[in-house]
């Protein structure tokens, strides 16, 4: 499953809250279903509503027009061809893309396999797009094979997929040269380079902003212009690509150009749709900008009467939303950077201190100041753990300190998924009822007092290396109700089966989930790394320093476990 920033989520001390790592879609309209974790006697009822759209002002996001039912086949159907393209589709998509995606990807996780995979990656995300012809020498490449014959381009595709079906390949690469707008522009652009006459040429693709700029839009052939700039070096916009013939430089694409997401992700967009774009507003007098965080949860949620690539793509829709939250974050970075003036960045520069001490102004950087507000910062990370210290000052002694883990098995979960996908190829449904079990706890907790009277709690969201989220959650009770004696400590947790007669789905889950099947893979010296087996405790034990030794009845109900689990 992705794993969104992992740098900052590996990093987070106890008693920090982050919780933007899911964000739900606002300004729902009424509809006959709900969206959230309604609650029941013991029960949790998650309930998914297909009909529910964003609104902006008198305006909606449009929904992706429906795919050519040959690419429809292979995203959906599960027939032998189907299934060895999702085994490979990220393989696909890098064959049949328009641009390279310039990024380190970390793949040390998905090594030896044994579980779900994992895109992980590190430092900055970039779209690069090169020339329209080759370097002399070296074979076409990415956007360079859709000026080629069919044959020809499957011919070079296939000398670097060599592990790929052919069939397929040809297949999906003749669905985007017909569909995909961006490749009748880069065949329209070859054929203005080969009738010039000069010998340097370059040409500036600039997207009409007379158009609708709701996105989503059926492309036509009148709102991309192929322009010759003035010096042939450099966009109008920040947005625009400027293709050069013959060049071996490459070029960033903008994060917020509409072509970002299409070159990149062919078989999602395969119309050449337009994706997110800085002039989206959510009202027509454009006093509120639509973030392209809410656009893109607009459009990973699944709505009536639209079949969404996006949703069946298996280990390439865990690519996209790592891909789209990082140009987000990039985003977000890049106008703190151009705004240090407004949130007084030179108050941490350092400058008055350079001067004091007679240090050389040569050495002195200019360092870009973080805010508070910005998740997963310097400035972030030291608020939120001063705010947990001073809880814990306060109320002097931590009670009761909780993890709870996401379930992929959890039917909120399984429920929604499509014939064929497992909970790895839906990590925001995964963070989406994990967020709902987790303010349901919450609210069990702090208001409903399942405890004792609850005063405070300071909660952690962590990844785990194969993407699940969990939490890690500190408890402060009322003096009263603090737990100091054995026998409170048994009455709040305990260790020894429970009765698979009475208590069934407690004994299946703790079967399942709370065993540790000790081998070969945590053995060190011929013993466990992780102490076991414990000692026989005949009572639980409370030390001077509120530390439990919890009673363990070896002895009392056994049950055998298969080791497999």
């Amino acid at each position: 499953m992705c794993q969104l920033l992992s740098n900052h989520m590996s990093s987070l001390l106890p008693g920090m809250i982050l919780e933007e790592w899911i964000m739900p879609a606002q300004n729902v309209e009424p509809c006959t279903g709900s969206t959230s974790m309604s609650r029941r006697p013991a029960a949790l009822i998650y309930t998914h509503c297909l009909g529910c759209a964003v609104v902006m002002g008198p305006y909606k996001l449009p929904g992706p027009p429906p795919p050519p039912n040959p690419l429809r086949h292979f995203f959906s159907a599960l027939t032998p061809e189907a299934w060895q393209f999702h085994e490979n589709i990220c393989q696909y998509n890098v064959a049949l893309s328009f641009t390279s995606l310039g990024v380190q990807i970390d793949d040390s996780v998905n090594r030896g396999g044994g579980g779900p995979p994992v895109f992980k990656i590190h430092g900055e995300l970039h779209h690069w797009i090169g020339s329209l012809l080759p370097p002399h020498g070296q074979p076409p490449v990415y956007a360079q094979l859709y000026i080629l014959d069919s044959h020809e381009a499957l011919d070079h595709q296939m000398k670097r997929n060599s592990g790929l079906d052919p069939d397929v390949m040809y297949c999906l690469g003749g669905l985007i040269s017909k569909h995909h707008r961006w490749a009748h522009i880069f065949r329209q652009a070859h054929k203005v380079f080969q009738t010039s006459s000069a010998n340097q040429v370059s040409l500036q693709l600039t997207v009409n902003q007379n158009q609708d700029q709701r996105g989503y839009n059926l492309p036509t052939s009148d709102e991309v212009a192929i322009v010759v700039p003035g010096d042939g070096t450099q966009a109008s916009s920040s947005c625009d690509i400027v293709l050069h013939q013959k060049d071996g430089s490459l070029q960033q694409v903008n994060e917020g150009s509409v072509m970002y997401e299409c070159l990149q992700y062919p078989l999602f967009f395969i119309y050449g749709e337009d994706g997110f774009h800085y002039d989206l507003t959510m009202s027509p007098d454009a006093s509120k900008w639509l973030s392209q965080v809410n656009y893109v949860v607009y459009h990973i949620q699944q709505h009536k009467h639209e079949f969404s690539l996006l949703l069946c793509g298996g280990c390439l829709f865990q690519q996209y939303l790592v891909d789209m939250w990082v140009a987000a974050d990039q985003n977000r970075l890049n106008y703190l950077c151009y705004h240090q003036s407004e949130i007084h960045a030179t108050l941490y520069q350092g400058l008055t201190d350079a001067i004091d001490n007679n240090i050389d102004l040569h050495d002195v950087r200019q360092r870009l100041i973080l805010p508070s507000s910005y998740t997963g910062g310097p400035q972030y990370m030291k608020q939120c753990l001063q705010d947990a210290l001073t809880l814990a000052h306060f109320h002097r002694k931590i009670d009761l300190f909780i993890t709870v883990t996401c379930n992929p098995n959890w039917s909120e979960i399984t429920h929604e998924l499509l014939l064929g996908q497992t909970a790895a190829d839906h990590p925001d449904l995964c963070a989406r009822v994990f967020n709902m079990k987790k303010q349901a706890i919450i609210e069990d907790i702090y208001k409903h007092g399942i405890f004792g009277r609850t005063v405070a709690y300071v909660y952690t969201i962590e990844f785990q290396k194969r993407g699940l989220p969990h939490m890690h959650i500190l408890i402060f009770l009322q003096p009263e109700d603090k737990i100091q004696t054995p026998e409170q400590v048994d009455s709040v947790v305990w260790v020894h089966w429970p009765d698979p007669q009475t208590q069934p789905t407690l004994f299946e889950t703790v079967k399942r989930c709370m065993i540790h099947t000790y081998g070969d893979q945590c053995l060190e010296s011929g013993k466990c790394s992780k102490g076991y087996l414990k000692s026989f405790q005949p009572h639980t034990n409370v030390n001077d320093e509120g530390w439990s030794i919890l009673r363990d009845q070896r002895d009392h109900n056994q049950q055998p476990v298969d080791r497999s689990i």
